[in-house]
């Protein structure tokens, strides 16, 4: 099939250019549609997969998040065997000038960010800077792109949570980690400017290996069992799943639209290589007369098929590449699902798309036209 190789390309070469070179940007748009759409279920799927093996634990109350956990659950939880920490979160839901400019901010306890989640590579010298200030602030690489910001910023954000707008010094970058679009500020700078210590809404827990998750968790909820707040222990995975289901409406209607335009972009892929087809149908039946084989006729046509749906593939991988790197921490308020451009499997799922769009637009024609008599080919043309 190999040897076909250069009657293929020649082929595609000294026939309407044109033609090709349109149909290369038709399978290059379906590329793109199709990374873009593939970006968002493998993205919600690679945080799921990643906390799977999560040594970490979030404590919410058994009746609603709401309802908040008393703080002096913290001293018991810490307490307790294969605990290694426990911090307490609020969440703010800080908005910076219009609606649309929302992103994740939540406040921690700033004792021990780098312990309860080494995966977002907060040093020893970010950890410093954030407990230089109570106003002090880290923000995921994402989101300071997308704005603008830099290190010693001042930045006030409108909380849809509570009735205050906090100014937050912005103490350093994270570009680590599963998510990079949000912004971490200091607990106790939030139950300052709420008058109100003691407001807790979950508790994560770091335990000191995965296989003693469940062991810790069935202990914190007896502890509390009966109680005035009964907690609700989820491992980490239990709670992405949870959270990430919020996306599934946003990921049914993309993936319907991009399906269908992938369709469309297909059928403009197959009408094309009908008409070239049924141009070359005289030539078809000459190469049959003299004694290739139909196999033979299929390969080449396949290739020449095949170097145009490569180069299309590649073409609209690297469009869209360029497009999601463009975008990333475009919408925060998606949080992660634009915060890291285009995953190198999604790149790879593009080209093997490409290439299948470009087969079939191309071997469903070609089988049909192998399919009529030579006589009747040789005759149409006479």
């Amino acid at each position: 099939m190999l040897a076909l190789l250069p009657l293929a390309a020649r082929n595609l070469w000294r026939r309407n250019r044109r033609r090709t070179f349109l149909t290369m940007l038709t399978v290059a748009a379906a590329t793109v549609v199709f990374c873009a759409v593939m970006v968002v279920p493998y993205v919600t799927a690679r945080i799921v997969r990643l906390s799977d093996r999560s040594p970490r634990l979030v404590i919410t109350n058994r009746a609603s998040v709401v309802y908040g956990l008393p703080e002096h659950y913290y001293d018991k939880i810490v307490a307790l065997p294969d605990v290694v920490a426990v911090n307490r979160m609020l969440w703010f839901g800080g908005v910076y000038k219009d609606p649309k400019d929302q992103f994740p901010t939540m406040a921690l306890d700033a004792g021990n960010l780098d312990v309860m989640w080494p995966e977002y590579g907060l040093n020893k010298s970010l950890m410093a800077a954030f407990a230089s200030s109570k106003n002090a602030a880290l923000v995921g690489s994402a989101t300071v792109n997308h704005y603008g910001w830099r290190v010693g910023q001042n930045v006030a954000l409108r909380s849809q949570v509570y009735p205050l707008t906090l100014t937050f010094r912005i103490a350093g970058v994270f570009d680590q980690g599963p998510d990079l679009t949000p912004l971490m500020l200091r607990r106790d700078y939030l139950e300052e400017a709420l008058h109100n210590t003691g407001r807790v809404e979950l508790m994560w827990v770091r335990c000191s290996s995965p296989e003693t998750t469940s062991r810790v968790a069935a202990a914190i909820d007896e502890m509390f069992r009966n109680s005035d707040a009964e907690t609700r222990t989820d491992t980490e995975k239990a709670f992405m799943s949870q959270l990430m289901s919020q996306y599934e409406p946003l990921m049914m209607v993309v993936e319907g639209i991009g399906l269908i335009s992938v369709i469309a972009l297909g059928l403009g892929v197959l009408n094309a290589t009908s008409m070239s087809l049924r141009e070359r149908r005289g030539e078809l039946a000459v190469l049959r007369s003299l004694g290739f084989a139909g196999d033979q006729i299929l390969a080449s046509l396949a290739l020449e098929a095949m170097l145009v749906a490569v180069g299309g593939g590649i073409l609209g991988t690297l469009c869209a590449h360029a497009a999601l790197g463009w975008a990333r921490g475009s919408v925060p308020a998606l949080g992660p699902l634009l915060s890291f451009g285009l995953p190198r499997p999604v790149m790879a799922e593009g080209i093997v798309a490409s290439i299948a769009i470009g087969l079939a637009a191309a071997l469903a024609p070609a089988a049909a036209a192998m399919r009529s008599r030579v006589v009747d080919a040789l005759r149409a043309i006479a």
